[in-house]
């Protein structure tokens, strides 16, 4: 406001400049004229000075019938009207150029300026947003006052909110970690003694219905163990607290951990899992959680494939980014599926009814965390393909 009330004063004082300037120039030109009638009726005096105070009060009068007499006169010997104020004229000409030249400069450098400030404080500001985006909350972007400063007032309290509230979350999150692992832990104690008395119903159950009881609840053990297990993985996610050793791995080894992960499923089913492509390439990931995220991917497909078929596992790489896919033989994703199938909790179409719904989710935070991301697709030939890219 400060800046906008100075530049107001600025611009009448440069308007009153230019009437002044306007005025003086006129004056002048008024003046200019005085001096060339002194100058020419004094040189027709000295020509004829026994005729002088006829001459003076002829100029006095206002004779239409003498003045025209005496234009005829005037023409006769090659004056005309304007003669006399030709040379003041082009004198007075030469001084309004130069004046206008010089107030044209100012303001065209004024104007120049002024553009120049305002680029140079719109790169100021975008510099400063584009810190906050790389999550540099400074505020240097100084304290001047200009037609910016109420919108660099607005930045800063923007700025701040921002940052209150990402902590805020962020503690949120790591409060939600801590109390996850503490219920993690907590389950632990529990499903330790139910599997100790799994062990011994097992030794004292003779009924083929009573071990078929026991294994549903030896499965239903281990389902609360890795339901457990993955809410706590995606909780310490989400929080960014969960330690992950990046380095180079042999990608062939990264793959083959993942299917060995599944082997008891995919034997069960009587299904293949092919991996071509990864011979001989490295990828900068942590071996463990990138196992774990392929495991997942590939728990989905035997889920859909059917008993007897095949999961390929095709790698590609470049200088860019190393890219897995992993394609199915099932009935393909429905568009509700291409749309929600990584949310937590969903469960598709054709799954295991045991299934919590939170592999494929896990999957997606595991791989993103990792500078790379995930999605799914269906296959021309039939079946999902899923299609986990890292990038360099």
């Amino acid at each position: 406001m400060k800046y906008s009330g100075k530049k107001t004063v600025f611009l009448f004082l440069w308007l009153g400049v230019c009437l002044l300037a306007g005025f003086g120039t006129a004056l002048l030109a008024v003046r200019r004229s005085e001096a060339f009638f002194y100058k020419k009726a004094a040189l027709m005096a000295a020509g004829a000075p026994e005729r002088a105070g006829e001459m003076m009060r002829s100029l006095k009068r206002e004779e239409p019938a003498e003045e025209a007499a005496g234009e005829i006169l005037l023409k006769r010997f090659g004056y005309e009207e304007g003669g006399f104020t030709r040379e003041a004229f082009g004198s007075l000409t030469g001084w309004l150029l130069l004046f206008y030249s010089l107030a044209a400069g100012g303001g065209m450098l004024w104007y120049t300026m002024g553009a120049k400030r305002r680029r140079r404080r719109i790169l100021e500001l975008e510099e400063y947003l584009v810190r906050i985006n790389n999550g540099e909350y400074d505020t240097g972007i100084g304290n001047r006052e200009d037609e910016y400063s109420r919108l660099q007032d607005e930045i800063y309290k923007t700025v701040v909110n921002i940052r209150e509230s990402r902590e805020e979350a962020h503690k949120g999150r790591e409060n939600l970690a801590v109390s996850l692992t503490d219920i993690s832990h907590q389950l632990k104690t529990p499903l330790t003694s139910l599997s100790l008395l799994q062990e011994l119903l097992e030794e004292q159950v003779k009924g083929e219905e009573g071990r078929q009881l026991l294994a549903r609840m030896e499965q239903q053990t281990g389902h609360i163990r890795s339901l457990t297990a993955a809410l706590l993985t995606l909780s310490r996610l989400d929080a960014g607290v969960l330690p992950l050793v990046k380095k180079e791995e042999d990608l062939q080894e990264v793959l083959s951990f993942a299917a060995e992960t599944v082997r008891s499923l995919t034997e069960d089913k009587k299904q293949e899992v092919r991996i071509t492509g990864g011979e001989g390439k490295l990828l900068c990931c942590d071996l463990g959680w990138t196992g774990e995220a392929v495991a997942n991917i590939l728990k989905n497909c035997s889920e859909h494939t059917p008993e007897g078929g095949c999961i390929r596992i095709h790698v590609t790489q470049n200088t860019i980014y190393t890219r897995i896919l992993i394609d199915d033989e099932g009935p393909g994703l429905t568009s509700e599926e291409c749309r929600r199938i990584f949310e937590r909790f969903y469960k598709g179409t054709g799954g295991d009814r045991d299934s919590a719904g939170v592999g494929l989710a896990l999957a997606k935070s595991l791989t993103e965390s990792q500078n790379g991301e995930l999605r799914a697709e269906n296959r021309k030939e039939g079946g999902a393909r899923f299609l986990m890219t890292f990038y360099q």
